[in-house]
């Protein structure tokens, strides 16, 4: 007899530990436009959310480069808003492999790896984790809501209303 199917886990949103804010970031690559949208979403230890970025970017060479420009502005805007101690997720594997493998990066993305490296060194904490998709959706969300931008928009202890459904079935306190 063949065993059961196994079902898998449901992978959510969950909380950075306490004194840290987690930035999700992700990237959507638009067919045909020659354009790429990413976005990322900063929230507290409760799941409040900090702040959220939606910017529409050329497309770059690569998924991966895409996903490390996203990631380097993901730090920044940390940053930019003043939040020092912050765990990073995205989920391109690759990605954040590189950013936690100390040596040099030979990749064609490298330099952003070591421009992400340069900027952390202005914060208390970072962490860099990799997460799977059902615990990235407010990010990709995001990111694929950049095609209706002009260039970027950003929200402050709020989200458009269209993501607010979005928000709430990402978060989770378990």
């Amino acid at each position: 007899p063949q065993p059961p199917p196994r079902k898998s886990a449901l992978v959510r949103w969950c909380p950075p530990q306490v004194g840290f804010f987690k930035a999700n970031f992700d990237v959507v690559v638009f067919d045909g436009s020659g354009s790429a949208g990413i976005g990322v979403a900063i929230r507290d230890h409760s799941g409040q959310i900090i702040a959220a970025l939606s910017q529409k970017i050329k497309l770059p060479h690569s998924v991966d480069l895409a996903e490390a420009l996203v990631c380097s502005r993901a730090v920044l805007f940390a940053q930019e808003l003043s939040l020092f101690q912050v765990e990073f997720e995205g989920d391109s594997l690759r990605i954040i492999q590189a950013i936690n493998n100390p040596g040099a990066n030979l990749t064609l993305f490298g330099h952003v790896i070591e421009e992400i490296r340069c900027l952390c060194s202005n914060l208390h904490r970072s962490v860099f984790k990799h997460v799977q998709r059902g615990g990235n959706k407010l990010a990709h969300a995001l990111a694929r809501r950049s095609i209706i931008a002009a260039d970027f928009d950003v929200w402050v202890e709020e989200l458009p209303s269209d993501l607010v459904d979005v928000f709430q079935s990402d978060f989770s306190l378990s």
